[in-house]
């Protein structure tokens, strides 16, 4: 309340949660990021909360992220029931063309006006039926089609493309129940800030795209994804972390090679480049969160050795 008090921020449930996570979890992406804007005794303004907040993923501290995982079970249901409705109508459309055969078999007289009509009827009633099925079978594979570009959006982020935090947590997870050795790097543009001051959130936004990009290219073909922010991760299956951290120098002077310029006045903006940190897990579930921990430590020790470098620690 102190520190709010200090800020002039209201204490509202979202401010309260950065405050406590400022004073009580320094090396977080969150802490971090308030620390560059009041480590020179600036007071952070409720507007640079907001957008630290939903940069680093806060949102879903208050449940936003629960209700994507609610509207993607509401369209798994109800795409399940228009497929159990399809055939459900597929199988009575059978059923009725079935009873249909057997009552013309039954009126059946063996002259050949007869039976050219009962094969024109039962001609007809195939193609109808087949029209039937082949629609249903193609509204199924538009609803499948369908359900999977939603599971893929629920795990991509948006601006980049890149996975998101949802994609991060269940590789980790996944990793460390299969016993994989993984390197964890964590990358942070430099300087990002004064960035969007100077030029705005859409140059900002068109950096993160430009590092996202450089990353995924220089890492490929390891796991790269945006871990919020101007933060990203790279995890490699691989217990070779400081061969990880060469990767990640290497995006680094990919990136310091890459001629950045304003759209409107194509001036250049200079230099570009990130800081990182990497660390190695080789245990179960627990070893994820002290090794993101470790790597962001190593990351938080690059930026205080001047930006524009990585660091690696040690196996967790």
């Amino acid at each position: 309340m102190a520190f709010l008090k200090s800020h002039r921020l209201p204490p509202t449930p979202q401010n309260y949660t950065l405050a406590y996570i400022a004073l009580h979890d320094r090396g977080s992406p969150i802490a971090l990021a308030i620390k560059a804007i009041t480590d020179e005794g600036f007071r952070i303004k409720q507007d640079e909360v907001d957008t630290i907040f939903e940069r680093h993923g806060g949102l879903a501290i208050f449940g936003l992220q629960e209700r994507a995982n609610i509207s993607l079970a509401t369209q798994l249901r109800h795409q399940t029931l228009k497929i159990s409705e399809l055939t459900s109508s597929a199988a009575d459309a059978t059923g009725a063309f079935a009873r249909e055969l057997s009552e013309e078999a039954d009126a059946f007289s063996g002259d050949n006006a007869n039976a050219l009509s009962i094969m024109t009827k039962m001609v007809e009633h195939s193609l109808q039926a087949q029209s039937r099925l082949t629609a249903a079978v193609q509204e199924v594979k538009s609803l499948r089609e369908e359900l999977e570009a939603a599971r893929n959006d629920a795990h991509r982020d948006e601006l980049t493309g890149l996975a998101n935090r949802r994609a991060i947590d269940a590789l980790l997870v996944e990793l460390a129940d299969k016993g994989e050795a993984r390197v964890i790097g964590l990358c942070d543009i430099d300087n990002f800030k004064s960035v969007n001051d100077r030029y705005g959130h859409s140059v900002g936004d068109r950096v993160i795209k430009l590092v996202a990009k450089t990353l995924e290219e220089t890492c490929a073909p390891h796991f790269v994804g945006r871990w919020g922010g101007e933060e990203f991760i790279v995890i490699m299956r691989s217990r070779d972390f400081k061969g990880g951290a060469k990767l990640l120098d290497k995006a680094r002077f990919e990136l310091a090679e890459k001629e950045f310029k304003l759209r409107e006045t194509d001036e250049p903006m200079g230099l570009l480049s990130f800081s990182g940190g990497v660390a190695l897990a080789t245990g179960g579930r627990e070893a994820n969160a002290a090794t993101l921990k470790a790597a962001d430590e190593a990351l938080y020790r690059a930026k205080s050795s001047g930006r524009n470098c990585v660091i690696c620690t040690e196996e967790f």
